[in-house]
């Protein structure tokens, strides 16, 4: 009779961090980078999440600082399916740029969230 050996979610987090790759497939003209977006991130990890019974789930928050400078914090969390209590998280906290010429209010919070997720995800994937 086989048994077979559950894993744990940091376990689990630690097969994901050394499979996934997520390569930087965009280029910034002005600055001449390459990177990678928060949606490069999820659609790689997405098989990943169904090999090994997982979810991710991104929540976002406003919070203020001292001075009143909005603050987007985005957290990146890996909820292991078996029981769907056990998880593990990491954070971004990215600060919204007001003073942004040429954009809109919410442009500017948008391109906060964008980089909120896109730190999360990759402080919680390495």
């Amino acid at each position: 009779m086989k048994t077979s050996i559950r894993k744990s979610v940091t376990q689990k987090l630690s097969i994901i961090q050394t499979t996934l790759k997520a390569p930087k497939s965009k280029t910034n003209a002005f600055g001449k980078y390459k990177y990678r977006s928060a949606e490069d991130i999820l659609e790689a990890i997405k098989p990943l999440l169904v090999e090994h019974d997982c979810s991710l789930i991104i929540n976002e928050e406003l919070i203020s600082a001292e001075g009143g400078l909005p603050i987007m914090k985005s957290i990146a969390t890996l909820v292991d399916n078996a029981d769907g209590k056990t998880s593990v998280s990491a954070v971004a906290l990215v600060g919204v740029d007001l003073n942004s010429k040429g954009m809109q209010k919410p442009q500017q919070f948008g391109a906060a969230s964008s980089y909120g997720k896109k730190y999360a995800l990759g402080n919680l994937f390495l």
